[in-house]
């Protein structure tokens, strides 16, 4: 489930997306267990009614100060990844655009759509539906007339569920994999697995338990990352909040024998505790480890939307956790550890934050969303009571009118949601970026949140954290330090 709303719906499903469990799922789909891995719909809040907004922000490009800087930029040699569940390049957003992509071909795809191979074509039987959200994204990150960073490459990865939507093989034709359908890394032909999740509101959630496998998400990214044409300081994920926690000390790594044999069974039930089910995401150590070792080796932040649920982040994803470790009976719930509390930390005192130093939470920002009238978004998730959620999120304009395919590759419709915040923190980082090549992406998501204005309605850390993005106050900031 992505993280907009749209404006003239009467219902929606409200829900986080979340990557951090494994499974797999389908009769045909169940054929297919090792090969593919759609996108996760847990933690469903159910259908809404939700009123259309009053109205959009029209000027949200002088909202988060960016208009001067926009127009002395180019930025058409930097990168900006796009994770979401489709993209209609032919778009007036994206048509002039250089778009890598990573595991599809959109004009096939959409030719099976029109066909009606497929289905999925909603209520109007408008063919480009599917890509609203995508499309809208990338174009508020680095569209022509929308984007903040209107030049930039944009390197796009589909995260769709598939089962009655897209034909497998076509959806993961530029992975390759082994004969059991393994996934094989291109540049060292080495196993990799990635998890899954299938859950809709039409289906109970199948789940098939491989714990050692590599974060379905962080595996995206890691192949934009690979692909882009130029440096990507930014990858946004809209549609997704992928980290969770892990257990400090356990080691499920892959290993290809336990995965043929079942045995692996053993060693997930040692740590797979009864008091997880009702939480919201466990990590495991490879899945931890694999994005840890790509923010140390690449010089990235990933831009997450906050979510759509009204939600304290800290009450979703810090405090359960807190009250298992401290009050569950079980030895492997004591070493719970929340990814919030994991910054760089200089162990060994010498004034330099090595690779093995490095955590994850210096290479993440969330997003909420503000209104028109520069109020938090009713819809918005905020950061609660954590320090460590608070220091690693901003807001930014959340009721837009974005770029909307189904209305035609010059159509836009009014859409409100955490997922429009996202992509103007990441396009901005890419125009920063641009106008500060010596500095690194951390340290340009750090200027941001050290200049996020505070200057909003109602302004508390709580609900806010950091304030609102700054990008003429981020750019001064880069200039003198």
């Amino acid at each position: 489930m992505n993280c907009c709303i749209k404006a003239n719906s009467a219902v929606i499903l409200l829900s986080f997306v979340m990557l951090n469990i494994s499974g797999c799922g389908g009769e045909d789909f169940q054929r297919l267990t090792q090969k593919l891995f759609p996108d996760n719909e847990e933690g469903s809040l159910g259908l809404l009614p939700l009123p259309a907004p009053d109205r959009v922000v029209e000027n949200y490009k002088s909202v988060v100060n960016a208009e001067e800087l926009i127009a002395l930029s180019n930025t058409g040699s930097i990168s900006i990844g796009i994770l979401d569940d489709g993209f209609n390049t032919q778009h007036i957003e994206l048509s002039d655009r250089l778009v890598v992509k990573q595991n599809y071909d959109d004009v096939a795809l959409n030719d099976a759509i029109v066909r009606g191979d497929y289905g999925d074509l909603g209520e109007l039987n408008q063919p480009w539906k599917w890509a609203d959200h995508g499309t809208g994204v990338a174009g508020l990150a680095l569209g022509k007339n929308s984007g903040l960073a209107p030049q930039a490459e944009a390197v796009t990865s589909l995260n769709r569920s598939i089962d009655n939507f897209f034909d497998a093989e076509e959806y993961f034709q530029s992975f390759i994999k082994d004969a059991a359908g393994r996934f094989l890394d291109e540049d060292t032909n080495e196993q990799i697995c990635v998890q899954h999740i299938y859950n809709d509101r039409f289906k109970p959630v199948e789940q098939r338990w491989f714990p050692w496998c590599v974060n379905f998400g962080v595996y995206h990214i890691d192949k934009m990352a690979q692909l882009a044409t130029y440096e990507m300081p930014a990858a946004n994920l809209s549609s997704t909040i992928p980290f969770g926690h892990y257990q400090v000390g356990i080691d499920l790594s892959f290993n290809p024998t336990k995965w043929d044999d079942g045995s692996y069974q053993a060693d997930w039930d040692r740590v797979n505790i009864s008091e997880f089910t009702s939480l919201y995401f466990y990590d495991y150590n490879v899945s931890y480890n694999y994005i840890r070792n790509l923010l140390a080796e690449r010089d990235l932040v990933i831009v997450l939307s906050a979510g759509n649920d009204s939600t304290s982040l800290t009450q979703r994803q810090v405090l359960p956790w807190q009250t298992l470790k401290r009050e569950s009976v079980n030895p492997f719930a004591q070493n719970i550890i929340n990814i919030f509390f994991d910054p760089d930390v200089d162990r060994n005192g010498n004034g330099v934050i090595e690779a093995s130093e490095k955590g994850i939470t210096g290479g993440l920002l969330f997003v909420g969303a503000l209104n028109a009238d520069n109020e938090l978004a009713w819809y918005s998730n905020f950061p609660g009571s954590s320090v460590e959620v608070q220091n690693r999120f901003i807001v930014a304009p959340g009721d837009l009118s974005i770029a909307t395919p189904s209305e035609g590759v010059s159509g836009y419709l009014n859409f409100s949601g955490t997922s429009n915040s996202a992509p103007l923190v990441a396009g901005a980082i890419a125009l920063l970026k641009v106008n500060h090549p010596s500095k690194t992406a951390r340290e340009i998501a750090d200027a941001i949140l050290v200049t996020a204005s505070k200057d909003t309605p109602g302004y508390t850390v709580e609900t806010h954290g950091q304030g609102l993005l700054d990008v003429a106050a981020a750019d001064a900031y880069l200039q003198v330090n």
